[in-house]
């Protein structure tokens, strides 16, 4: 009986501990479901805004969905060509346009068999207006074959981290073994824009090229944001079969800088324009939520 009474006692004792207990543990899963609710929407706000896409604000993103899924990046690979290209660079060599150069899928921005350019107006022409007439003739003039200039390709997408990427054709045409992701292109996009040079051009609405042969050839970005949302100054687009409509984009606002990319886009601009204005409201409203478990390539 003696036994029981201090198993009553003992009872009786823990019985206001464990509801306290009880009343923190419905507290915190009170928190934690406040907490969830609050930010449900943060990993992929947009799920109809790309197969694949990423909104990063100062570093940190925000919303996102499929960002390590391998994709056809289009033309967005010219970014990676302008960087090799970059490494060993003369802007006032003459280049001679190739057959092959003035006939190859568009877009391009109608450089004819034989014409002359020079380097730093083709390398205008193929990042403002992804022009692959433009992006070949600097290729070729570059490397011994297409494949040896993609192995420069990968050598360097490996220094940046790009470890989920491999390119076989410079101008971005779907191939078998030609896929990156929304991450890989994200830190593709930092280096590009880190280059003074390739900044300066993405940043520019129109231009104006010179042929050896007389002819002005005028042409406008194919990034329909600048001049239309504050704060844009770049980057690439990009389009095939595979790989759909495709963008990134870099803004700043109020001292935020904005990264963003869409990989197959049906609706590019419309969704772009919504989440930037979306990403710098939220940097005013300092209400980040990091996609779970995924860091930032930037």
């Amino acid at each position: 009986m003696g036994r029981n009474k201090n198993e009553s006692k003992s009872t009786l004792f823990l019985k206001p501990l464990i509801t306290s207990l009880s009343l923190c543990a419905l507290a915190l899963s009170a928190a934690v479901a406040q907490a969830k609710a609050r930010h449900a929407d943060g990993p992929d706000r947009y799920p109809s805004a790309a197969v694949a896409y990423a909104a990063v604000v100062d570093g940190e993103m925000i919303w996102g969905r499929n960002v390590d899924m391998h994709r056809a990046p289009a033309s967005l690979t010219k970014l990676l060509t302008a960087l090799v290209l970059l490494d060993d660079w003369h802007p006032n060599a003459v280049l001679e346009v190739s057959h092959a150069a003035a006939h190859i899928t568009h877009p391009r921005v109608g450089l004819h068999t034989g014409d002359t350019v020079t380097a730093e107006d083709a390398l205008t022409a193929m990042l403002m207006h992804s022009a692959n007439d433009a992006c070949l003739t600097l290729v070729e003039n570059a490397a011994p074959s297409l494949a040896a200039f993609a192995e420069r390709m990968n050598a360097r997408a490996e220094q940046l981290g790009m470890h989920e990427s491999h390119f076989v054709h410079p101008c971005g045409f779907d191939a078998e073994d030609q896929y990156s992701t929304v991450n890989d292109l994200l830190r593709l996009a930092r280096a590009a824009h880190a280059d003074p040079r390739i900044a300066q051009i993405v940043a520019q609405e129109q231009a104006g090229i010179e042929t050896g042969r007389g002819r002005v050839l005028r042409f406008r970005n194919t990034n329909q944001l600048l001049g239309r949302l504050d704060g844009v100054m770049g980057l690439k687009t990009g389009y095939t079969a595979q790989a759909g409509r495709c963008v990134i984009v870099v803004a700043e606002q109020s001292g935020h800088r904005v990264w963003l990319v869409l990989l197959n886009s049906q609706q590019r601009w419309r969704s772009a324009h919504r989440i930037l204005v979306d990403a710098f409201a939220a940097a005013d409203r300092s209400d980040h939520a990091r996609l779970a478990g995924t860091t930032a390539a930037l």
